[in-house]
């Protein structure tokens, strides 16, 4: 994840607990200016995203101690954060402004710098992509030009000679200096909607089937026939491209027809043997989500031990799947979702007490280098050095086959995204689709009621965006 993601993730989910990205940009300008106050004449530019929001409140928190401020603004079309605050200087006299339209502007303004002991940085931010377009690209090489002061907003503009970068939250160079603008805890400790967004790729319009994930569901057995197609409908839901069921002869035969859903039969007829592993690795995927229904027989045990230790890219680990391994054919591609007593018949133990418990959870996947997923009235998602939390989800989520949708929806993001980061956004997906069910129809829903509430759950994310 990038400075951008991770900003971009922290905006979110501090929005979705109540902190405003307003409130955020009003504390970001205050420290801007706090960093500023031995200057006493002081240029800022600002661009249209929110470093240039930062910017705007920085001046206004400048020329409110007296400084003489002066802004030079990009035109163009602004995000409502910064809009909202270059209206705000534009109704005082104290803060004096000039648009830059395009890159003949410079010349102008060239000659104005002289007087400024400070020039303020606010152009671009942890959002810069590509190249530099005019007129930015002129406006950089204007600032360098001067023998000035340079303060960058919490990171340079690419091409920026700064000599102070004031980050917030967290340092975005090396040399920067960090303040806090108010970003809770929380916001790292509690998975949120940035975590969604941060894992889920942008559609862009040019892309192709199969471009957004294959995933490989293997699953099912004589005895649960239905299961493996949870995990699939959930995949769907959560935006993958194809999914592919790859299941014995008997499951494919009686399972619920869904014409969305791809269908591998295998040669073993009623359960998963070491005869299928071949056939298995053949196939087109990104990733692979097994357990679902598969029961734990002997042979189907070997089967997955072998398969565990073919296939290197991400593997969801749940259900009965959990039965059959042992701790020491964990690895770095694994993300296991076990509940309370699929944890403790795995790992040979379990706390009750909820600081140790996330202890523990932390101490098997440093132990097994793989992603757990503790689910429980508080999910934690581990990968060994960095923990999360998860309060999205309700006491109707006990019904059966929620265990299926969590794992299919994880899959799906897997196919794309790196582990940890799919575990974090799948949990509060899953869980948060589960609420939408219960604010409708309070205990009375089932798996199928909670995948379709995940388009649905993802919508209500993109709000905080």
């Amino acid at each position: 994840m990038n400075s951008a993601q991770y900003t971009k993730l922290l905006d979110m989910n501090s929005s979705y607990l109540g902190i405003s990205r307003l409130v955020l940009m009003e504390n970001a300008g205050r420290e801007i200016a706090r960093g500023c106050e031995r200057f006493s004449h002081i240029a800022v530019f600002c661009g249209t995203g929110n470093n240039g929001g930062d910017g705007f409140v920085a001046a206004r928190h400048l020329s409110s101690l007296g400084k003489k401020v002066k802004v030079y603004a990009l035109s163009g079309n602004r995000s409502d954060e910064a809009q909202k605050n270059l209206e705000i200087i534009q109704n005082l006299d104290s803060v004096e402004i000039d648009f830059i339209r395009d890159s003949s502007n410079c010349e102008r303004i060239k000659k104005d710098l002289g007087k400024f002991d400070l020039i303020i940085d606010a152009l671009i931010g942890v959002g810069a992509k590509g190249e530099l377009r005019q007129p930015i690209k002129s406006v950089v090489e204007l600032i360098n030009s001067v023998n000035t002061f340079r303060i960058s907003v919490d990171v340079p503009t690419p091409g920026i000679r700064a000599d102070l970068t004031i980050s917030f939250h967290t340092a975005k160079t090396p040399d920067a200096k960090v303040v806090s603008i108010g970003i809770p805890k929380e916001a790292e400790i509690y998975c949120g909607p940035g975590d969604l967004y941060a894992a889920i790729p942008e559609r862009k319009g040019f892309e192709h089937k199969g471009d957004f994930g294959r995933l490989l569901v293997i699953g099912g057995s004589k005895n649960f026939i239905g299961t493996p197609t949870l995990v699939a409908r959930a995949a769907y839901r959560t935006g993958v491209d194809l999914v592919t069921v790859t299941c014995p002869g008997y499951v494919a035969d009686k399972m619920p027809f869904d014409p969305n859903i791809i269908i591998n039969p295998l040669n073993s007829e009623f359960y998963l043997s070491d005869d299928d592993l071949d056939e298995i690795l053949d196939l087109n995927f990104d990733a692979v989500v097994v357990g679902s229904g598969i029961g734990i027989r002997d042979e189907t045990k070997s089967f997955l031990r072998r398969l565990l230790r073919k296939i290197q890219k991400p593997i969801v680990i749940d259900a009965d799947a959990l039965k059959l391994i042992k701790v020491k054919y964990l690895r770095e591609n694994h993300i296991l979702t076990p509940h309370s007593m699929e944890f403790k018949i795995l790992f040979g133990e379990y706390e009750e007490e909820f600081e140790n418990k996330i202890e523990m959870v932390e101490r098997f996947s440093k132990k097994t280098n793989a992603i757990i997923v503790l689910k429980g009235p508080v999910d934690i998602i581990s990968d060994g050095k960095k923990t999360r939390l998860n309060k999205t989800g309700n006491v109707g989520m006990t019904v059966g086959g929620t265990g299926d949708v969590l794992a299919g929806i994880i899959g799906a993001i897997s196919t794309r995204a790196e582990n940890f980061q799919a575990a974090c956004a799948g949990v509060f997906l899953s869980g948060l689709a589960g609420d939408l069910c219960y604010e409708k129809l309070g205990c009375s829903f089932t798996a199928t009621d909670v995948i379709e509430k995940i388009p649905e759950a993802i919508e209500f994310c993109k709000k905080f965006e």
